[in-house]
């Protein structure tokens, strides 16, 4: 498997909070998917609320 580091913004109430994540998966839209189910579950985000800016493959 493949280590994809993503870093963006994600909306938490009226702020924005920058984030970068390091995600293993076996592809990148993988990785992409698995960053989202993470983030909005721990942050009770939406996807319409997690922006991704960068991706990197380790």
């Amino acid at each position: 498997m493949t280590e994809y580091t993503f870093s963006g913004k994600i909306r938490l109430g009226r702020k924005e909070h920058p984030f970068e994540r390091t995600v293993e998966a076996e592809s990148e839209k993988q990785a992409e998917d698995n960053l989202y189910s993470q983030l909005g579950s721990e942050h009770s985000a939406p996807r319409g609320k997690i922006t991704v800016e960068n991706v990197e493959e380790a």
